[in-house]
């Protein structure tokens, strides 16, 4: 049997996405690229990884995610291996992710990490929900700010920091404002009550529009310690490359009010 890290190692981003033609959208290659590495490791383990009986896209089988587990805990256990030889407990880089929302927060942190930790180098990164996701799982982030857990995967790596209201503003009904999440998560007769609607995925562009023009929507607020019913959570999840060493300092400079 031939060596499949790779191949395995794609297959563990991409059964986090429903189907094939999801996931070749969010772990760098093309659909018939992804197609073929799939192929070769149903080849080589005489396993069906697609149910391909669906009518329009096939979808993982058990065995897909079973093997994908596999994946991530035998490289886990070598990754751990790996930095307890090596004795690497810090790094001289950091990719951080955050929702704009909770952008002050996440840039505290990062003035935490170099006046404290002393990392060299980190690159802040403002995104919305869904890239957000698929740039952690995928591996491209190493630290985000978020308010919802990504995938169905648990994370050794999570720590709840509070909370965030969401203040409505109403100075305008002529126009609806609302965030791409919101505008995809509400029903559309919410949309339809307005004669205009704005939907924009920037949340300074929101707060200006409420100045200038005014509108109808929501504005989150800063993010406060504790834990409250019915808010946004406030989360902070680091990729399970960080060494445990590493993540308790990260933990140890966070700023929420």
């Amino acid at each position: 049997m031939q060596p499949l890290y790779h191949e395995l190692s794609v297959l563990n981003k991409a059964v986090h996405f429903k189907n094939l033609s999801a996931a070749a959208l969010h772990v760098g290659l093309s659909q018939p690229q992804l197609s073929r590495i799939i192929a070769k490791i149903e080849d080589e383990l005489k396993v069906v990884l697609l149910d391909r009986s669906a009518k329009r896209k096939s979808g993982w089988t058990p065995v897909a995610f079973q093997l994908a587990e596999i994946f991530e805990k035998s490289n886990k256990r070598l990754e751990g291996e790996i930095l307890s030889a090596s004795n690497l407990q810090m790094v001289s880089e950091l990719h951080v992710g955050t929702l704009e929302g909770l952008a002050s927060s996440a840039m505290k942190t990062v003035h935490g990490c170099f006046e404290s930790i002393g990392i060299q180098r980190i690159s802040l990164d403002v995104l919305d929900l869904s890239e957000l996701e698929a740039n952690f799982l995928s591996g491209d982030l190493d630290l985000i700010f978020t308010s919802k857990t990504p995938g169905r995967q648990k994370f050794r790596h999570i720590e709840e920091l509070g909370y965030q209201d969401m203040t409505a503003v109403k100075s305008n009904r002529k126009f609806g404002l609302f965030s791409t999440f919101e505008y995809n998560r509400l029903a559309k007769k919410n949309h339809e009550r307005f004669p205009h609607v704005l939907v924009s995925n920037s949340l300074a562009v929101k707060k200006d529009w409420f100045e200038a023009f005014g509108g109808t929507g929501t504005l989150p607020t800063e993010p406060r310690k504790g834990k409250t019913k019915d808010h946004e959570q406030v989360l902070l999840i680091g990729s399970e490359l960080l060494s445990p060493v590493l993540w308790e300092k990260i933990r140890s400079v966070v700023d929420v009010s």
